[in-house]
Order: structure tokens, then C-alpha cells, then sequence
């Protein structure tokens, strides 16, 4: 019987195609001719294959699917998801994803319609103007970074100051260099309300991640470890809320910067282990 369903399901594009459908909701036989651009008779042998097979019923009017066929639905969805995923871009055979928790690693068909963006090369160490722009009228922001990006700054204070929300988590030698050439704004950012900044260790498999109400984008590093400014970039809901999961998921692991004192004990500990640093290596 296991080795039937999956036969019915993965042996007929037609079958596979109407379970998909019927999966959004129910279908009077019409609206299957007119979806799926197919005739009477070649859809029919099909319906009834799935009705056979205890995947579908007609209630109503309509096909629909049954309880286990929304079951299998869920699954099918999720693989042909992944299944187009890979087909469209080489980015996720070639990019670490041990930064990415098993669970999102599950569902990571959300990011089907994801798009890759390439950095000019002449122009790979200058602002990113497409992402200043895209996020610059956010209604919230949120920011993973393990690299400097100083370019950015300005645009967290502004969307803060428009109260628009922001939270913002760097690795702990991103945030000591931010501190040491822009603590002024730093400081000043921690005391708006809608903002929040966070800290985690460094050594995170994750390049940089930016999720707002506009959209997403996503950078990895390669599978050697190295990084080259490309990122995917999606505004489907399935892809932001995916991104939003993996951010509260380093959220989660991070610990919060909530005042001055806080950014007073993290530059003293910075600096204590930069001379400490030092010294060891003067032993040398």
C-alpha cells in the first residue's frame, strides 16, 4: 500500500499538480480545467486515482482533500518547495548552512522565491545602495551581523528616530569595532525606546541577516568558510517569516546590551582581553 501512494502521488505530474491545488483549498471541477489548463477527460482518470486512493473526495460540488491527503499534501508542498529551491540556484549546495538551525533547515522550501544578488565587483567594498534603500522605509528591522557594515548605521538610527522598531544583534568583535569608531552613536541608539542591541559570541556560521516588513535578505558564508557579498533576497510572507524565526533564534542565544553600563562593562572586557592579547603575544 506504501509503495501504491507513492506511485499515485510521484508518478503522475497531473496527479502531483492537483494535490497541490486542492491542498489550497477545494476546487469545483471548472476551476481544475481552468488552474491547471487540462481537459475533462485528462484529469478525470486522475481525480478518480486520488479518490481511490483515499487522497480526495467529492463533497459538494467540489473535490477537496481528506484528512490524509492533507497530510500528504503538507509533505509534498514542503519537497517540491525544496526540490525548486535547488533547482534555481546552485547558492545553497555551494553556502554553509550549519549556521541554520535543523528546524528552519526543515522548512527551508519557504525561501523557494528567493533571488540572488551579486554585488558589482568594482564595487564590492562600497555601500550596499540597494539594501540602504529597500529598508529605509521598514516598519520594524531586524539586523544579524558578523561583519563590520558601518555603512548601515544611519539607517538604524533613522528608522528608530521615525519609530519604526529595530533590533539589532552583532558578533562581539563586530560590536568592539562599531564601539571604537562610532560609540557616540552606539550610545545614543541604546536609549530610544524602540530599539534593542544585542551581542553574541563570534564564530557564528552566519553571515549577515536583515528581516524587515518588506522583505528579507540572507547571506552565508561558502562552504571553505569565505565571504563574497551575495546574498538572497525575497518579499514573499513564507521567506520573511522564516528569517524572522532564524533571527529570534540567534536572539534567543545572544545577550542584551540594555544600557550604558552594559556598553561600559563591554568595552572594559574588550579591552581587558585585547591587553591581555597583547601581552601573550609580546611572550612570543
Amino acid at each position: 500500500m506504501q509503495h501504491e501512494l507513492i506511485d499515485v502521488v510521484f508518478r503522475s505530474q497531473k496527479r502531483r499538480d492537483l494535490l497541490l491545488l486542492l491542498g489550497e483549498e477545494p476546487r469545483t471541477m471548472e476551476e481544475i480545467k481552468t488552474l491547471l489548463d487540462v481537459s475533462p477527460t485528462a484529469i478525470l482518470p486522475q481525480i478518480k486515482r486520488l479518490t481511490d486512493s483515499d487522497l480526495v473526495i467529492q463533497k459538494n460540488g467540489s473535490y477537496e482533500l481528506t484528512d490524509m491527503g492533507d497530510q500528504v499534501f503538507k509533505r509534498v508542498k514542503s519537497l517540491v518547495n525544496v526540490l525548486i529551491l535547488l533547482e534555481r540556484d546552485n547558492y545553497w549546495i555551494e553556502h554553509d548552512l550549519s549556521g541554520i538551525p535543523p528546524y528552519l533547515l526543515n522548512k527551508i522550501g519557504d525561501l523557494k522565491d528567493c533571488k540572488l544578488v551579486e554585488p558589482d565587483p568594482s564595487q564590492i567594498f562600497e555601500p550596499s545602495t540597494e539594501l540602504l534603500e529597500f529598508f529605509s522605509s521598514s516598519r520594524y528591522l531586524m539586523v544579524f551581523s558578523s561583519f563590520y557594515r558601518p555603512e548601515f548605521l544611519p539607517l538604524y538610527t533613522r528608522l528608530a528616530r521615525l519609530e519604526s522598531n529595530v533590533t539589532l544583534i552583532f558578533t562581539e568583535s563586530v560590536l568592539e569595532k562599531i564601539m571604537q569608531n562610532y560609540e557616540k552613536k552606539i550610545r545614543k541608539f541604546t536609549t530610544l525606546q524602540n530599539t534593542e542591541l544585542f551581542v553574541c559570541n563570534d564564530g557564528v556560521k552566519l553571515a549577515e541577516l536583515m528581516v524587515s516588513d518588506r522583505g528579507m535578505m540572507v547571506s552565508l558564508f561558502d562552504s571553505n568558510g569565505r565571504f563574497y557579498y551575495d546574498y538572497m533576497s525575497c518579499s514573499e510572507p513564507e521567506a520573511i517569516n522564516w528569517a524572522k524565526e532564524l533571527f529570534e533564534f540567534y536572539k534567543s542565544t545572544a545577550w542584551q546590551i540594555e544600557s550604558e553600563q552594559y556598553i561600559d562593562n563591554f568595552m572594559c572586557t574588550a579591552e581587558s582581553e585585547t591587553f591581555l592579547e597583547s601581552m601573550l603575544l609580546s611572550l612570543h
